[in-house]
Parts: C-alpha cells; structure tokens; sequence
C-alpha cells in the first residue's frame, strides 16, 4: 500500500485520470440533484442508492490496484476503467437521473448490450491478467470463452442486484414503480412501442374482461425489463466473443502473451506454477 500512488500514476494516464473524475463529478451532481431537487430533472430520492452505488464501481480500478500482487485483479489495465465508468454513468446517470430508461425505447437495450460487450472484454483481460500473474499459456478460444462466461456471469449478477435494491431498498432498477410509470406516461407519451414500461396504459380488451386493473398489470414490467435485459447481455457478450475468436489482441503480434510466457525461462515458468 505504501506505494500505491506512484502505481496508480505509472499504470494510468493523466488524460484517463481527468476522463474518470468528468463522468464521476456529474454523477455526484446527479446525487445531490436527486436528493435536494436543484433541477426539474431533481427531487426524486428513490434514484440515489442506485446512482451510489454505480459511483463506487466508478472507482472499480483503483481499488483493484490496492490488492496484493497475488490477486489478479492487479493486473488489470487502466482502460478496463476508461470503459466501465461510461457503463456505470449510462446505468444510473442517462437511465435513472435523466430517466431514458422511460423516456426512449431503445436505451436499456443499447446499455445491455454494450454492458455484456464490455463485461466479456472484462473477462478476456481478467484471464489475461491471470496470465500475467501465473505465467500459464492458454488456448484462444478458451479464453474466448471463458470471456463470455465472465459476461454472462456478470449479467445476471447484475440482475440479482436491481432485484435487491428494489425489493429491500426501495429503488426502480427494474422500473416496477407504478408512480413513475404513470407520471412518464403523462411525460412521455402513452406509446408501447416507444415507451415500454408505460404497461399500465396497453392493457388488452381480453385481459381487462378477466378482470385485470392497470395496477395489477403495472408490477409485471419488472420480470419483462429483467428477461429483456439478460437476452441483451448475452447478445453483446456473443458479439464480443466472436470479436475476440477473430482478433485476440493480447494473444497475436507483439503483445501476444503466450509468446511473451513461453519466452521467459523454464526455471522461472516451473516457480511460477508451482507457487
């Protein structure tokens, strides 16, 4: 730990510095905002735990950089952060401050999508990093995916907790809140096929004959939005696994680790395993 500053300054650019703090200072406007209502986007307290939270995974890398040089994690590159913190500003910050998750149709598909591209890229550097620490070689397309795995893994992680924070912490992850449905409804529009968690206002003859109230039907959008999401991060994490069978960048050219193992002495590579 005693030198935990100059490794965080010599594994990341200034630039990448200045990028994560412009993306972590608007969500903790979008924090305070949310709690004491400066803007008419403001006052809705139920957004904070959610944003909260995503503001500590901004911070993901730099905690990584604390552990010992036994965990992978250490490894890790600054650029895994350079992506994250846009996800993490995309979930809380464009989907619940700015409210695009009920505002436009497409959001929440586009973020799932880029959010199982992203966590499969993860996975490829985690094992890479692994890699780095063991000095183990590895196949491709195991790595490939094992890549995926991480992703799917993490989609559905990911699900568990908007489960938690809405149903013991009172937030919207899952946009089951009827209020807020309604009161987007009357901002938005009342369109299914441009607002999709205004379920309340598309109610079937057929379902209003068995006896079905908007209330009723309003609550069953947080299984929808959770299925949706999951198929989303399988699309992305499949389109990065197929990105990364076609191009292993830390497995081909100059920067292939492999080589880079397989070029270091057997006596070395035999201490290394065997620790």
């Amino acid at each position: 730990m005693k030198n935990y500053i100059s490794r965080l300054k010599a594994n990341a650019k200034p630039l990448e510095i200045v990028w994560w703090w412009i993306f972590r200072a608007i969500m903790i406007f979008g924090i305070l905002d949310s709690l004491f209502g400066f803007t008419p986007l403001g006052g809705r307290p139920m957004m904070v735990k959610q944003m909260a939270a995503n503001l500590v995974g901004m911070f993901a890398w730099e905690i990584c950089m604390a552990t010992s040089k036994k965990n992978f994690m250490r490894y890790l590159p600054s650029y895994i952060q350079d992506v994250s913190v846009v996800g993490f500003f995309m979930a809380s910050f464009c989907g619940a401050y700015v409210n695009l998750y009920y505002s436009f149709r497409y959001y929440d598909l586009i973020f799932h999508i880029f959010g199982g591209i992203a966590g499969a890229l993860f996975g490829y550097e985690a094992i890479t990093a692994m890699q780095v620490r063991d000095k183990i070689k590895h196949h491709v397309p195991l790595v490939a995916l094992a890549a995926f795995g991480v992703s799917f893994i993490a989609g559905n992680a990911w699900e568990i907790v908007e489960f938690v924070l809405d149903q013991f912490f009172g937030s919207d992850a899952q946009h089951w809140c009827y209020q807020e449905a309604v009161a987007a409804a009357e901002t938005y529009g009342k369109d299914f096929l441009e607002n999709p968690h205004i379920i309340p206002h598309v109610i079937s003859e057929s379902l209003w004959a068995e006896g079905w109230t908007e209330e009723t039907f309003a609550y069953r959008w947080a299984l929808m939005d959770t299925m949706e999401d999951l198929l989303c991060n399988s699309i992305g994490g499949i389109l990065a696994y197929v990105f990364l069978l076609v191009y292993p960048y830390r497995h081909k050219g100059k920067f292939d680790i492999n080589k880079i193992i397989e070029a270091k002495p057997a006596k070395e590579q035999k201490e290394a395993v065997t620790k």
